[in-house]
């Protein structure tokens, strides 16, 4: 995937990943989530940061809320699989506030 995703900071925004696409063999499933993580890691007011996650036999889904303007975070999901790897997959924020007409 190329470019990232835009979120508005007032706004929570919710991404899932499928690992059968292009990560998982045939026969492996998820059998341990490592947890969701958000780069760079700021210890300051309205930054980015994870609310809920949850992970299945073959997909990753967390619902993220905060970022303040101008920002552009790294999200990864981690797994371990039943065949013995460790996966991850990254994904881009870029947080821009919304301007309705």
């Amino acid at each position: 995937m190329s470019g990232y995703f835009l979120k508005d900071p007032n706004s929570e925004l919710e991404l899932s990943v499928d690992w059968r696409s292009g990560y998982l063999k045939q026969g492996e499933r998820v059998s341990d989530d490592l947890g969701w993580s958000v780069r760079p890691v700021e210890d300051a007011p309205g930054e980015l940061r994870v609310v809920s996650q949850e992970c299945g036999a073959a997909s990753s889904k967390a619902t993220f809320e905060g970022g303040l303007p101008g920002q552009i975070y790294m999200v990864s999901s981690r797994i371990s699989t039943t065949m013995g790897r460790d996966l991850e997959r990254t994904l881009m924020f870029r947080v821009t506030e919304r301007k309705l007409p």
